[in-house]
């Protein structure tokens, strides 16, 4: 009888553990678990990178010209804020945490870090398909 309470007593309490875990989603909460997240994902990581790669499109002269006037005139602490803000009226309390858990261990780490690459190659793919569906659209719109 007892081990039959031990079990049922085990079943409640995974039944009921998600609930228990969960953080209350109040402005608060998401504020503190998006700067988890972006210390996680710093925000300068993500702009230095983003520099380099638009850096990469201009003439082999102007790349270095560019990525120091950016880093001269881009507000970081402005962008920051601003993602920031975006993170807490995109995502719930909970989400931030999971998305905070996941970049802040090693494996989000690597993920994150090979994101950049994996964009660069699936973007101009998708775009492809969108400008042809696009194209057949207008076609079959004109025809009548």
């Amino acid at each position: 009888m007892t081990r039959v309470v031990m079990i049922c007593l085990a079943v409640l309490a995974m039944v009921w553990a998600p609930c228990a875990l969960a953080l209350e989603d109040t402005a608060a909460n998401r504020w503190a678990q998006a700067v988890r997240y972006e210390r996680a994902v710093p925000t300068d990581d993500v702009l230095e990178t983003s520099v380099v790669r638009v850096a990469r499109m201009l003439p082999p002269e102007h790349r270095q010209p560019f990525i120091d006037y950016a880093v001269l005139r881009i507000d970081r602490d402005g962008l920051r804020d601003s993602v920031l803000t975006a993170l807490t009226e995109t995502f719930s309390a909970d989400e931030l945490r999971a998305m905070a858990d996941f970049f802040g261990s090693p494996v989000g780490q690597s993920v994150a870090r090979k994101m950049g690459r994996y964009t660069e190659r699936v973007m101009p793919l998708v775009m492809t398909v969108v400008r042809a569906t696009a194209t057949g659209y207008a076609r079959e719109q004109e025809a009548e």
